[in-house]
């Protein structure tokens, strides 16, 4: 597996992970994050794939400033254009990224075969009050400036807190904390600095566009799974459940666990992904929309 690109292939200096060979599978992060996040569902995947995890623009080594959900899509196809893939890939995004992956599938939509989206953006469900203040151009980064210790200590204590408590009243006012932990990033990856910065760019474009974006998603053609966990707090199931349902065809597959799936069960996401890379490749026609719980 290359992580990181050395440069000595054409197109692989381009992914922090690139790896295998054969029908092309694109895996988009949220924020925050980086390309090598994928490296447990890279391996499982790239057995019978191409295997392609980019840092998007803002993140890891991407020296490009942080953009909104379009431009992410644009400058993901400059990707595409230079790894030149034989025929349309999956695309696989999460959290955000799964924005990023509907905006590539309108934008370019010869690119995309099968989209597989967790935990996704991509309609107004999705958006918490906190998502909201986080996107205030002063406020927002205030809270980030401030947060990333103080606020990351009371954040262990509290979730710890609801976790053996799930009928306190602490535990009921903990549904915004997953929002503010992923803003505010953990004890190996800080938010400080250009990442801080990136995520408020990404959180106000989110919100800017995300009203666009779900107005235009009858317009997605191709086979999409949206993948949501059942104690998410980030994108609920019921808005996975209003995205599956603007999407025409989609399935939805519902499982245990939070919003971070592809890394805490990355076994049961690659099953998704290459059931959908196999329709991306062959068969695109006559897929039925249902909703599928997985244990």
């Amino acid at each position: 597996m290359t992580v990181g690109g050395t440069g000595a292939d054409r197109g692989r200096a381009t992914a922090a992970i690139d790896s295998g060979a054969g029908p092309v599978i694109v895996l988009l992060h949220g924020q925050p994050g980086a390309g090598g996040d994928w490296v447990a569902l890279a391996t499982l995947l790239s057995a019978d794939h191409r295997v392609l995890a980019p840092d998007r623009p803002g993140w890891g080594a991407d020296p490009r400033p942080a953009m909104g959900m379009a431009a992410n899509a644009d400058a993901l196809e400059e990707l595409l254009e230079v790894v030149d893939p034989p025929g349309p890939v999956t695309v696989v995004g999460h959290s955000l990224g799964g924005g990023v992956a509907l905006e590539l599938a309108l934008r370019h939509p010869r690119r995309v075969g099968a989209l597989v989206l967790v935990g996704s953006v991509g309609v107004a469900e999705a958006l918490s009050r906190f998502d909201r203040v986080l996107a205030f151009p002063v406020l927002g980064g205030a809270i980030l400036r401030a947060g990333v210790a103080t606020l990351r200590r009371g954040l262990i204590t509290a979730t710890r807190y609801s976790e053996h408590h799930p009928d306190a009243r602490l535990a009921k006012r903990v549904a915004v904390l997953p929002t503010l932990q992923a803003a505010i990033g953990s004890d190996s990856r800080p938010t400080v600095g250009r990442a801080r910065r990136s995520f408020l760019v990404e959180q106000r474009a989110l919100l800017a566009e995300t009203p666009r974006l779900e107005d235009a998603l009858g317009r997605i053609s191709v086979p999409t799974a949206v993948v949501t966990g059942t104690s998410d707090r980030i994108v609920p199931v019921p808005a996975a459940r209003s995205l599956a349902g603007r999407i025409p065809g989609a399935e939805l597959v519902v499982m245990a666990g939070g919003h971070l799936l592809p890394f805490h069960q990355p076994g049961k996401i690659a099953e998704i992904v290459r059931r959908y890379a196999a329709l991306a490749t062959g068969v695109t026609d006559g897929l039925q929309r249902q909703e599928t719980p997985e244990a």
